[in-house]
Order: structure tokens, then sequence, then C-alpha cells
């Protein structure tokens, strides 16, 4: 009887701690998007160039490849619940003095700080999820505390133009940076480690296993898939407000609008692609990741066109929102595909591992997809250039599925 209500508890208390994981993503990437949402404004401001736009996102990534790592390991050893609380709390901090910035220098040391609490968030969040969930439900649940990426940026897309419009960008920063901080308690006390989960209640750390895992076939081709996914999401979230009102002349508020659309529709394709894999294919995941590439591709054609064939300006939003659903869309089934490679144990690692490169394609990505813009003056390279990073996706993904069914074989 006792053990049937432990079942009962543990598996209501799984949604709470789906909840809880939702809010630490809205967090997380409402603040990430603020930095392409209120571009236009800051941009003119502190006068930079776009390159210097793309560092802001860099600098973001090189703070969270440094701590992805450690991050996942300390998750592994002792648990998220903590250090999770105190990620958010940091991240709310440095987005208040963020707000009072007033030269380049200082807004790259900031952000550097911030990537140092952002990047652990994902780690823990995954490992939580595979803890707490059976494999059949696993994609769902991570897709539902997935969406709060998309919710984060709905957020920024819809309300920071108007409060950048009406009183400043450092407005928005401020508002964003007290709302965090009122949240990293509530975080503490909805998140819970389940019994036993983590590598201190089993005995400690075995460091071979951790080199074995970094030298595996699935991380070396799983690796750059994020490198490139991560890459292309973070160069859109940084870039598209301002493609829309310097290329194609539409107004902040418009352009806030289709970035909002953009991830409102890639919260609604989480959820979608992680039910399909779980409920209709029974956990076969790696043809809806393909299907997903695809998507992107078509999408970042289409964009890189659009400027300078005016039919397709047509289609613009259509392509925009194709994109939501692949490119903003694809994160939850892929790290559940990175969780389900690994040990229990090591899914936090594992996890770091994925998000560590999927950061580097942050760090390198969006100041060169901003200078292509100014070297030629317009967008079309530099969707382009995304285009033939998700074409990279395609052929890794389909060389990893060769390879498991010659395993099969």
């Amino acid at each position: 009887m006792h053990t049937l209500t432990t079942l009962v508890e543990r598996s209501y208390y799984r949604w709470i701690i789906v909840a809880g994981l939702w809010l630490a993503h809205t967090i997380n990437y409402l603040n990430f998007s603020t930095l392409g949402v209120l571009a236009p404004f800051f941009k003119e401001d502190l006068h930079l160039t776009s390159a210097q736009i793309g560092f802001f996102v860099s600098a973001v990534s090189i703070g969270s490849c440094i701590a992805v790592l450690p991050i996942g390991l300390a998750a592994d050893m002792m648990g998220v619940r903590i250090i999770l609380s105190l990620s958010i709390l940091g991240m709310g901090v440095i987005w208040a003095f963020l707000s009072s910035i007033s030269s380049y220098g200082w807004a790259i040391a900031l952000l550097v700080l911030f990537g140092l609490t952002f990047g652990g968030v994902p780690p823990m969040a995954s490992k939580s999820i595979a803890a707490w969930f059976p494999p059949i439900g696993r994609a769902t649940a991570m897709g539902l505390k997935q969406t709060g990426v998309n919710f984060g940026s709905i957020l920024a897309g819809a309300l920071l133009p108007f409060l950048a419009l009406n009183y400043s960008w450092r407005t928005g920063f401020l508002i964003v940076g007290i709302v965090e901080v009122a949240c990293a308690g509530l975080v503490f006390g909805m998140i819970q480690d389940p019994p036993g989960g983590s590598r201190q209640a089993q005995g400690g750390f075995n460091w071979k296993e951790v080199l074995a895992l970094g030298a595996s076939r699935n991380t070396m081709i799983l690796a750059p898939v994020s490198f490139c996914f991560f890459a292309c999401q973070w160069c859109f979230t940084a870039y598209l407000t301002l493609y829309c009102t310097r290329d194609l002349h539409h107004s902040a508020v418009q352009a806030g609008f289709y970035f909002a659309m953009a991830y409102l529709v890639g919260a609604f394709a989480r959820i979608l692609w992680s039910l399909a894999s779980d409920y209709f294919l029974k956990g076969r995941r790696m043809g809806v990741l393909l299907l997903i590439a695809w998507m992107e591709l078509i999408s970042l054609l289409v964009l890189s066109l659009a400027s300078f064939l005016p039919f397709l300006s047509k289609v613009l939003l259509v392509s925009i929102l194709l994109f939501g659903a692949s490119g903003l869309g694809f994160n939850a089934l892929f790290l559940t595909i990175v969780a389900e490679t690994t040990r229990k144990e090591s899914i936090a690692l594992s996890t770091s591992i994925a998000i560590f490169f999927g950061s580097m394609g942050g760090l390198v990505c969006p100041p060169f997809f901003g200078y292509l813009i100014d070297l030629t003056g317009m967008f079309f390279y530099s969707w382009m250039f995304l285009a033939l990073l998700t074409a990279t996706i395609l052929v890794l993904l389909y060389v990893l599925g060769a390879l498991r069914r010659g395993k099969a074989v």
C-alpha cells in the first residue's frame, strides 16, 4: 500500500517538476531573446555594427561554453534543485545590471557572466525529466518544458518593443531582471531531486566513463549536429528583427510580432514532434528529426531570397513560421535523443556536451552572420550560410541512421 501511494504521489509530482522546469526555460530565453528583440534600439544608442550585435550572442556563448560541462558534472553529482535556482538568481541580477551599461566593453563582460548561468539550464532540466519520467512519455514531458523557451521568446517579442518605444530599452532589461530574481525562489520551491538520483548517492564519479562518453560514436555525430542546429537558432533569434526592419522595412512592432509568432509555432511544434515520436512512432525519433531539418532548410532558402525577390515577401511570414516549427522546435526531440544515448547517471553530462557544442555554434556563427551583412550590405549570404549548416545536419543524421541500421543488421 505504501509503495502504491509513493508511485501515485511521484506520478503526480512529475508534472510539478515539468512546471518548474518550464518556468526556468521561460526565464532563460526571455533573457536571451531580449538581445535580438531590442537590437534595433541599443544598436543605435550604443553606435554598434551588425557584427558587434553578433558578438553579444558570442559573449553569452563564451560563458556558456566555460560553465556548461562543470554544471553538468555538478548536477550529476549533487542534484539539480540548488544549482538551477542559483543560476536563475544570477541571471536576474546580471540582467538588471545590463540596464545601466554605457559602453560596448561592459556589455560584453556582463554577457559573458550571464552565459555562465545561462548554459546550465538545459542539461539540468534534461536530467530531471529523464529521472522522473519513463521512456514512453519522456519526449512529451521534454517538449512541454521546452515550450518555456518559446514562451519566454514570445513575451520578449510581444512586450519588449512596447516598453522600448514608450520608455527605453534599459527599462526592458531592468524589468526582466527584477522578475527573474523573484522567480528564483519560486523555482527552488517547485523543483525536487529524485531519491538516489545523483552520483553522490550512487558512490562517486568515473572519469573513464566521461572520456568514453566524449569519444563515443553518437557523441561524435550528435555534437556537430548540435553545433549547426543551435547556430541557426541563435542567429535567427539575434537578427530576425533587424532583417525585418532594415531589409524589409517593417516597423519594430511588426518585426516583434513576427518574432513572437515564430516562437509560438515553435512551442506547439515541440509538443507535436514529441507526441509523434512517443505515441505514434513508439519511441522512433530519428525520422522526425530528419523532417525537421528539411523544413528548416526550406525556410532558410526562402528567407535568403525574400529581400531581393519581391514576390517571396508575400510568403515571408510562412517561411518564418516554418523556421519556428523546425529551427525553434527541434530542441526537445534532439535533447531526448541525446539523453537516451547514455546511462541515466550521465544524462546531465551527456546533455552538457551537446549544449557545449551548441554554445560553440552560438559563439562562432552570429558574429560571422553579422560580418557577412556588413561586408555585403545584404542578408542573402548570411541566410545561405545557415542553409549550408542545415544541409550539414541532414548529412550527419543520414550517416548516423545508416550506422545504426548497420549495427542492427
